[in-house]
């Protein structure tokens, strides 16, 4: 039988492809190539710091075309992507009136770590984890231009309603995404300063 020696390159070569393996396992592969940008898709991630059991949308605010589809992304179970809306836990509602209400149910397990919603009615959508509302873990989306509710009340005026509780660290997550500077800015990344709050609503230091 014959056999060839490898050179130098092909064995640098081939050691590198190993590395590459080890550096990057198939789960961050994966990881990678469904949260690739698309043409017309935008992209939001679940983030999450576990030591002070933080979790948020990034960006917290985003700015779209109407027509324009949306996906959430998350690699750790147990966030939810849902509209203010009352058939939703009875919460206030938040979104364009004549808008559908959307809710993903449970994400980030290894059957369903995507939710994908298109928004094709115009205005202000605000929305919420289900599983982390006391944690402040909510994002804005304006599409084409701001209106509807959620620019007409303030949060919290649905408990006049007997709708929902509104918990404090969701009023002052909302309140970095003013609708006029999602516009200018497009995307508003989630702020530093939130993830650093006392425990248990932010990481420990």
């Amino acid at each position: 039988m014959m056999t060839r020696k490898m050179d130098r390159r092909e064995i640098l070569k081939s050691c590198g492809m190993g590395m590459a393996a080890l550096a990057f396992p198939a789960w961050q592969v994966e990881e990678r190539s469904a949260s690739k940008a698309e043409p017309g898709v935008a992209v939001i991630r679940v983030g999450n710091i576990y030591a002070g059991g933080q979790w948020y949308f990034d960006p917290v605010g985003l700015y779209i075309p109407k027509g324009t589809k949306v996906r959430w992304t998350s690699t750790k179970w147990g966030a939810t992507v849902t509209a203010f809306h009352p058939s939703n836990d009875n919460h206030e509602l938040r979104i364009p009136e004549n808008a559908k209400p959307f809710d993903s149910g449970l994400i980030g397990d290894s059957y369903k770590n995507t939710f994908e919603w298109t928004f094709d009615v115009e205005g202000t959508y605000d929305y919420f984890s289900r599983n982390h509302e006391s944690l402040g873990m909510v994002g804005r989306i304006v599409v084409g231009r701001p209106g509807g509710p959620a620019e007409k009340f303030p949060l919290g005026y649905g408990g006049r309603e007997g709708r929902a509780v509104v918990f404090p660290q969701q009023v002052e997550a909302l309140a970095v995404v003013p609708s006029q500077e999602i516009v200018a800015k497009k995307t508003i990344p989630f702020p530093r300063t939130l993830l650093y709050r006392p425990h248990p609503y932010g990481d420990v230091r």
